[in-house]
């Protein structure tokens, strides 16, 4: 019997040129290089309470750049078409990663949430690393079905499917942040790739309502609507936390206070040195400084969505689009909270929170995408 021919598109071969782009590079390492001082200067005195050190957390910080610089530089180097094959051993891991926070014993649990794995002194956050793994899993399932995205079943179920199994296991943890997070990008990645609009509003639509279901049913979700319609509402209750950070984001003004002069870090602005770090920016540099941090996340923008359209194939073009969005929402939904644009929701600022896991993973994509803008067409 002869054997049938195979009409799957054949892969764009690529070469890797000398260098990343270099936007990417150097806006990264402004960021970093600005979060370092910032976990110092949130961190001083918050640290010296909590541990008895003034430079407990920010050594913790400074050995999470330093493991996500390694990863990064590793990864910058290492092909997409070897991170395509990965992709269903990737999402594997993940997903048993989601369960760790779950069993009793081995989860760590703070404010109300069991989101931590500990390891020795180190809170490794497993949500963070599934991000990451959906992602590369979504851009290459897209690949492999990019002839059949019209057919709901092959465009929009699979990655239907998995998005259903992460929220379940993080709306459990809880962290419905990270949850919406992956919807959004999700969501956008299927848009990107072809499948059609109705489909994709669909789903939209779909993910929009089961949030609202979600909030409605949790009390405190409920109330920070609330508060975010109305801080001063309940100024010492719900909307205590936002009202503190317009507050430092106002002092500033245009040139703001000077590095390290903050009054809102020191015991009035819960979370300075995590969720709300952009009121501490906006209250010691000003509008001068905040713009700045807004120009390097929307630089990181265009460069990555440009890699994202000049890449050979599709893989390459789904993923760094994926990475992209990702950057893009968490910081927009950080800053937009800081601001009161958006409902308070616990989400840290990519490159400029602590947070050890965070730093590491964002670091880590940002080493994939200089990688993808390395892979040029073959001459």
């Amino acid at each position: 019997m002869r054997k049938q021919k195979d009409y799957r598109p054949s892969r764009i071969r690529v070469r890797v040129s000398d260098r990343s782009d270099p936007w990417i590079v150097g806006t990264t390492i402004v960021l970093v290089l600005a979060g370092v001082l910032l976990v110092l200067d949130t961190t001083y005195f918050f640290s010296q309470q909590r541990y008895g050190s003034h430079y407990w957390m920010m050594s913790k910080h400074l050995i999470s750049v330093a493991v996500g610089a390694a990863l990064m530089m590793g990864l910058s180097r290492f092909r997409s078409d070897r991170l395509e094959m990965l992709a269903k051993p990737l999402l594997i891991i993940a997903t048993l990663a989601l369960l760790l926070p779950l069993i009793p014993g081995v989860g760590s649990c703070g404010k109300g949430a069991c989101r931590w794995v500990s390891v020795g002194p180190i809170n490794v956050q497993p949500s963070e690393f599934a991000k990451v793994a959906f992602i590369v899993y979504v851009a290459a399932a897209l690949t492999r079905k990019s002839d059949r995205l019209r057919n709901w079943r092959y465009g929009i179920g699979p990655t239907l499917a998995v998005m259903c199994v992460f929220a379940t296991f993080l709306l459990l943890e809880p962290d419905f942040g990270t949850t919406v997070v992956i919807g959004a990008v999700g969501a956008a990645m299927m848009f990107i790739a072809g499948v059609p609009f109705l489909h994709v509003a669909g789903l939209a639509m779909a993910l929009v309502a089961s949030a609202g279901v979600l909030i409605l049913l949790e009390p405190y979700r409920l109330n920070r609507i609330i508060a975010f319609l109305n801080p001063w509402g309940d100024p010492s209750g719900a909307g205590y936390q936002l009202i503190q950070a317009l507050r430092a984001f106002g002092s500033g003004q245009i040139t703001g206070q000077g590095i390290g002069a903050s009054r809102q870090k020191a015991g009035w602005l819960p979370e300075a040195h995590t969720d709300f770090i952009f009121s501490v920016i906006g209250e010691e540099t000003g509008l001068i400084g905040a713009s700045f941090v807004v120009i390097c996340f929307a630089v990181l923008a265009y460069r990555g969505f440009r890699v994202a359209h000049r890449h050979p194939e599709m893989f390459g073009q789904m993923l760094a689009a994926g990475i992209t969005l990702t950057l893009v929402v968490q910081a927009t939904a950080n800053i937009g909270v800081t601001l009161g644009l958006l409902p308070t929701k616990g989400m840290v600022l990519p490159f400029l929170s602590y947070g050890g896991s965070s730093m590491v993973v964002t670091l880590a994509s940002m080493g994939i995408l200089m990688s993808l803008s390395r892979e040029l067409r073959e001459r």
